[in-house]
């Protein structure tokens, strides 16, 4: 008797068993997820072949399931997203967080392409073309207060105020030293642009593109340099950068890298200076290692570092 109650127990056992391979399971490792990188990567696990999910309201897409794990990416928005996972019958749903977008992207490039020209002046056209830029922004500034007075002057005198006469020819004389040094600010700029137009040849096929696609796509693809961006509409959520790992070890090569870096960084609002002196200091510290390096920050700008086994990628996220 008791060996046929143990028999009929162990076959109880295996029914059961049986019957739990059988129902579909869906798990996933973390139910909310920061924003960060580009794209957030959702993990899970399942028994089935595929996994649906949909991103908010969008549309649905499925993944492959192999060894029983899958994996969806979530390029990081503006706003928070819920990602909904369906495998068999079961259901799990997963929230990332948001970031804030770095920019326009015509911003973006436009301080980026200008900083590239830079690169390729002399010292001492760099000062010289800064000094004349700041001339310029102070002459536009008098020439606004100029314009100001002139009204002002012009709408006492309607009023029956005649010493407002004095100052329309005191504004008028002011007005005409400004035209002058405006001239003159003309001809020093005209005596750069040679050398303008010769930096800006040198650094045509380094621009970034007119446009910027939407969705995750590179920017910039050489055999030394990678800059990805995440863009929707004319905005730039996030932005990545990579090198390989034999380009920092050459000085030449890792100059390069280090000051486009420098221009994208300054291009978002950081201070690549700021970020640079950080990056020493923990490439320089003898606890740093390729999983201990630490998220740097500067205006806003958070630069997160990631090492694969050839490549040094640094990820930009506000």
């Amino acid at each position: 008797m008791k060996k046929i109650s143990g028999i009929a127990g162990a076959f109880l056992a295996v029914t059961l068993l049986l019957a739990g391979c059988g129902r579909d399971r869906l798990s996933v490792s973390d139910q909310h997820l920061k924003a960060d990188g580009l794209a957030v990567t959702v993990k899970g696990e399942t028994n089935q072949d595929h996994v649906t999910y949909q991103i908010d309201d969008g549309n649905k897409k499925t993944v492959k399931v192999k060894q029983s794990a899958f994996t969806v990416m979530v390029p990081v928005q503006t706003k928070k997203q819920t990602v909904h996972l369906t495998a068999g019958s079961q259901k799990e749903t997963v929230t990332v967080g948001k970031v804030k977008a770095l920019g326009k992207y015509a911003a973006i490039k436009q301080s980026y392409d200008q900083g590239l020209v830079m690169t390729h002046l002399s010292s001492k056209d760099q000062q010289t073309l800064a000094a004349l830029g700041k001339k310029g922004q102070q002459l536009k500034k008098q020439s606004q207060l100029v314009q100001q007075k002139v009204a002002a002057a012009k709408k006492a005198l309607a009023q029956g105020d005649s010493t407002a006469a004095v100052e329309l020819q005191k504004q008028a004389t002011a007005g005409q030293k400004l035209q002058q040094q405006a001239a003159a600010l003309q001809q020093q700029q005209a005596a750069l642009q040679p050398k303008l137009a010769q930096a800006k040849k040198a650094v045509k096929g380094d621009q970034l593109p007119n446009s910027a696609q939407a969705g995750i796509h590179n920017l910039v693809d050489q055999q030394d340099f990678l800059l990805r961006a995440n863009v929707k509409g004319d905005q730039v959520n996030a932005l990545v950068l990579a090198v390989p790992v034999k380009a920092i070890k050459d000085k030449a090569q890792a100059k390069t890298f280090f000051t486009k870096f420098a221009l994208i960084s300054s291009s978002v609002g950081a201070d690549p200076q700021a970020v640079m002196k950080q990056f020493k200091k923990q490439s320089d510290s003898k606890q740093s290692t390729k999983t201990t390096a630490k998220t740097i920050h500067s205006n806003g700008v958070a630069f997160s570092i990631g090492i694969s086994s050839d490549r040094l990628y640094i990820y930009l996220n506000k």
